[in-house]
């Protein structure tokens, strides 16, 4: 991938000493995202931004101090602001390829069951496993693991390395310990002499029935989600409304009393049900 200008000028002022200091975990966290990044580009990338976050949260501190006219321990209470925002950046940067590469993880293990079944049927049809690779990098119905695909058949078609070769590398490289696991089975039943084939039936129905299992376990939790959310966030809630302003009528209650209601309508209810949309979010994607 052909670096822009902005990434091209952080390369020549930081690229000689990215290149020492790059961790072997970038360089493979990278390469798992699938971000076509040199390693030392990316770090220097994260160097200038961190110094950028500096200078011009730094910039806003100093605004802030002299037309606030703020006090002493105000002015070094305030501090944090250029502190935090350089270690933020710094961090952020650094954390953004491996928690990209998580989530291709996920993505991929989501439609691996329908995956092996594909690959299943091309194994069943007797095509090779270069082709079937190769046709499963076209079938974008499959997200993720059509990139995978892509990776094993580009090894063998591009670098000229053969098929199990290609596997090996990929096992490197892939974000997904299932994926991993998969094609660890498959190198190990081509070095034992086994046959594919069954390799690849078998494991299309393991992963089939564990999808089941898992599909089977979210919509338990959903429906306990559910009977949670109707307790709590609807009739918990309808009642609280209810009550409160009998009590208030009841005690004669004031103004501060009427701020209570306020408080608990504009930020404790949709608090509630931000708190479960995140949630149901939350576990809708680990599937």
């Amino acid at each position: 991938m052909l670096l822009n200008n902005y990434q091209k000028m952080c390369y020549r002022r930081f690229g000689r000493t990215a290149e020492n200091l790059v961790s072997d975990k970038l360089k493979l966290d990278l390469e798992r995202a699938h971000i076509e990044m040199r390693p030392a580009a990316y770090l220097s990338c994260v160097w200038l931004n961190t110094i950028l976050a500096c200078v011009v949260s730094f910039f806003i501190y100093v605004t802030l101090v002299i037309f606030m006219n703020l006090s002493l321990i105000l002015a070094i209470l305030f501090l944090f602001i250029p502190a935090f925002a350089t270690i933020a950046v710094y961090f952020g940067y650094l954390i953004v390829p491996a928690s990209k590469a998580k989530s291709r993880a996920k993505k991929i293990d989501m439609n691996l069951p329908y995956a092996l079944n594909f690959i299943s049927a091309m194994s069943s049809a007797g095509i090779t496993p270069t082709e079937t690779f190769r046709s499963l990098s076209k079938q974008d119905i499959y997200g993720e693991i059509k990139e995978e695909a892509l990776s094993i058949y580009r090894d063998v078609g591009l670098l000229g390395r053969d098929i199990i070769s290609a596997m090996k590398a990929n096992i490197q490289r892939t974000p997904s310990e299932k994926f991993k696991e998969f094609l660890q089975g498959a190198v190990v039943t081509v070095q034992s002499g086994g046959a594919l084939k069954p390799y690849f039936m078998a494991k299309a129905d393991q992963y089939t029935r564990e999808n089941r299992l898992t599909q089977r376990q979210l919509m338990e939790s959903l429906g306990i989600m559910a009977e949670a959310y109707v307790t709590s966030a609807v009739a918990g809630i309808l009642l609280i409304i209810i009550i409160l302003p009998l009590l208030m009528i009841i005690s004669g209650g004031g103004p501060d009393q009427l701020r209570i209601m306020y408080i608990f309508s504009i930020i404790v209810i949709p608090f509630i049900h931000f708190s479960f949309a995140f949630v149901l979010s939350s576990m809708s994607a680990r599937v």
